[in-house]
């Protein structure tokens, strides 16, 4: 119930005099103009005279609450209602067909296979299954420390499983995925995606020394941005570097500065690095490889002598 009808209440004399008390919150009453009305034998929509006085703020209202009081003569029984001054509505023609959003999928899990691969497997949620194989899957997964923005994404269709090859994942880190449906072009349906799904989580085994999840981002402009993972415990002794070319034929260049975050309960350190662009209409493919870098150091011994 609204405030004005929830604080409604009506007494009489039992003479000639019947007195309504309701409320409103001042917010509202800035925007439409609310009137109390009554019906009885005789009388239909008849709007009541009320008068303004402030009192105790209600619980609900964000500023202040507006108490109105009405009289009307007689006793007689009555039905109230409140009225506006404007007509407020919305109406909309729903093709049903044309705006479809099936329930998340089910039953999402996660298996480790043979190979050292990972493989997802869900259903069509109940209710859903009319669809059949004409459903559309977004599939979705990041290590637990990042966010769903810098998720990866695959888009599936006709199948309700899908292949992650270790290869793609971080070795000894945690893992989380979901998965949402829409209806494809073959059902005869359009619409949007369902909600997510559960989240499935997992781990992967611990592996060697390489740097991984090497990913680069064009902005777009002037920048392509490169982000790898390499074992916290070897950076203090291996300084990683980032390495590029823009085109077969350039000379490789490394990139500079290296920046480097490192994330609690992680084994791993995020380091990242930006490639100035500056003809991106003419350098389309980059190569970009990360290794170890050689380091140096000219130690003079005419000015590093010690005698025993």
């Amino acid at each position: 119930e609204s405030i004005p009808m929830q604080t409604l209440q009506c007494y009489n004399d039992y003479i000639s005099l019947t007195t309504c008390t309701w409320m409103e919150c001042s917010e509202a009453h800035q925007f439409v103009n609310v009137t109390l009305n009554f019906n009885n034998c005789c009388e239909k929509n008849k709007e009541m005279a009320c008068r303004f006085h402030k009192g105790e703020n209600h619980a609900d209202c964000q500023n202040s609450t507006m108490h109105w009081v009405c009289d009307i003569h007689g006793y007689d029984q009555r039905i109230y209602n409140f009225k506006f001054d404007l007509t407020l509505h919305a109406e909309l023609n729903v093709s049903m067909f044309q705006n479809v959003q099936t329930l998340p999928p089910q039953n999402l899990s996660i298996i480790l296979m043979k190979s050292g691969d990972f493989l997802l497997t869900w259903k069509a949620a109940d209710g859903s299954q009319g669809l059949g194989n004409a459903l559309e899957y977004e599939v979705t997964y990041k290590q637990e420390w990042e966010s769903w923005e810098k998720a990866a994404s695959l888009l599936l269709s006709n199948t309700t499983r899908c292949h992650l090859s270790h290869e793609d994942l971080v070795p000894g880190s945690s893992y989380v995925a979901r998965v949402r449906a829409r209806p494809g072009q073959a059902s005869g349906f359009s619409g949007q995606y369902s909600e997510w799904s559960t989240e499935v989580s997992w781990e992967t085994t611990e592996g060697g020394l390489q740097p991984r999840n090497l990913r680069c981002l064009f902005n777009g402009a002037d920048r392509l941005m490169c982000s790898w993972e390499v074992k916290k415990e070897i950076i203090t002794s291996v300084i990683f570097g980032l390495f590029f070319r823009a085109t077969p034929a350039s000379v490789e260049e490394e990139c500079s500065p290296v920046h480097e975050k490192a994330l609690p309960h992680i084994p791993y350190v995020v380091q990242s690095c930006e490639i100035p662009v500056s003809n991106p209409g003419s350098q389309s493919q980059y190569h970009v490889s990360v290794r170890a870098n050689t380091e140096e150091k000219l130690i003079e011994a005419y000015k590093n002598s010690e005698f025993l």
